[in-house]
């Protein structure tokens, strides 16, 4: 097999894979919460860029502060795609020219892509926002999005160095963290303000400039064939960065469709340990297992709890939402909830010395569903109290429809996914 094709053939395999997995997550119940939170989304920031209340807030500095922090984090979008495997440092192990020379230059082109996408999206967000701060011009927002897209390269090029025994930008003697902090944050950030605060009539001056530099440091990073043959591989970072991505990816499509094969770690949470104690002493040993594994479960809590924040926040955006609008996001929002505690179970079955136990499958199955409805019960306090900012007509509705759906899930879709 040629280097030159492996990266395609990875490449191709890789898309196959997002395809079959875009199938089975753009099903009817996701592409209804996608319009629904499109809708949401929309009517929110239309209000928020409309609103006569909010004029005063628009003349403020903070706005700048809140543009730079959001173009921020749209530059932690998008890393670099190398679709390496654990066997490859084997088999791979005396083709370190050619995977410097060509694996990886194909990599950053594919990365680059991908994280552009990213860049637009966010920029093109805020373009309403400069539009109500006064600071709009053309040259502004085309400066910042070609900063936004030739630093986020410029980040690529140096993560790729970095997966080499001997960087050519040797920052080892600091700490990852500050590593981090300081060329993904305060760099960007400093930058961003400035050409926020730039006059009109300056700033093709700083993006001349700024193109400039961006092209020597390129250059630097530049790979040809001298540079190749003299540098080796770390296959340590190399894989290691290339499963995290991979899991990254997983655990997103996860988040809507069943993905087999999927990893998980647990984490004891010793600030959780009350609850555990409390909630078992009147429950079944099953329970009390279900409770741990959701307690200190390194992806099924955090994305329950961002799930709960996500629909309260989308909640209280909608100030003039039509009543049934909200109530559907709030019964969106439990599904969704409820969806992902499925694994706990399917998990937890799957274990050998669980399936030894001498309790039956009904009272196994029981226990579940006792946990998810207090999580359920748990979930409709949180978005009726969100909902109260509506009126209390509107937190009524939302109780009543979050009630009928839990009966529902409880009753009807937990036994059909769990059976």
């Amino acid at each position: 097999m040629k280097i030159n094709d492996l990266f395609v053939q990875r490449f191709v395999r890789a898309q196959n894979i997002n395809i079959k997995y875009l199938k089975l997550l753009f099903n009817d119940h996701f592409v209804v919460f996608l319009l629904i939170a499109f809708g949401a989304s929309v009517l929110g920031y239309r209000q928020l860029i409309l609103s006569p209340q909010l004029t005063l807030i628009w003349q403020s500095a903070w706005w700048q502060l809140f543009d730079v922090l959001w173009l921020i984090i749209g530059l932690q979008m998008g890393t670099l795609v190398t679709y390496f495997k654990p066997a490859d440092r084997l088999y791979l192990l005396s083709n370190d020219y050619f995977i410097a020379k060509s694996y990886m230059k194909r990599s950053i082109e594919v990365s680059t892509v991908f994280a552009s996408v990213w860049q637009v999206i966010f920029v093109i967000l805020l373009v309403p926002v400069f539009w109500q701060t006064h600071v709009f011009s053309f040259w502004r927002v085309g400066t910042l999005l070609l900063f936004t897209l030739s630093y986020k390269l410029l980040l690529l090029l140096l993560l790729r160095d970095s997966l080499f025994l001997k960087p050519r930008v040797n920052l080892l003697k600091y700490h990852s963290r500050i590593k981090y902090v300081l060329f993904n944050v305060i760099v960007p950030g400093t930058i961003m303000t400035l050409i926020l605060q730039l006059p009109s009539e300056s700033i093709w001056i700083f993006a001349c400039s700024w193109l400039i530099v961006a092209s020597v440091c390129g250059y630097f990073f530049y790979i040809d064939d001298k540079k190749a043959g003299q540098l080796a591989l770390d296959w340590t970072k190399i894989v290691s960065q290339a499963i995290e991505h991979e899991q990254r990816v997983l655990h997103f499509y996860a988040t809507f469709a069943e993905v087999p094969h999927q990893s998980r770690t647990i984490k004891r949470r010793k600030y959780l340990d009350f609850m555990i104690r409390k909630l078992t002493k009147q429950h079944q040993v099953m329970y009390r297992l279900y409770l741990i594994r959701l307690i200190r479960d390194t992806e099924v809590l955090p994305l329950l709890v961002r799930l709960e924040l996500v629909g309260a926040v989308v909640m209280y955006a909608l100030l003039r939402a039509p009543i049934w609008l909200i109530a559907t996001i709030a019964a969106m929002t439990m599904y969704l909830i409820i969806f992902q505690m499925i694994p706990i179970y399917s998990n937890t079955k799957q274990k050998l010395w669980t399936q030894l136990l001498p309790i039956d499958e009904k009272a196994k199955q029981k226990s579940f569903q006792q946990l998810a409805k207090q999580v359920m019960f748990m979930t409709t306090i949180l978005l009726a109290m969100v909902s109260l900012s509506h009126g209390w007509l509107t937190a009524i509705v939302v109780i009543i429809v979050m009630y009928a759906i839990g009966i529902f899930l409880n009753k009807q879709y937990i036994p059909k996914k769990i059976k």
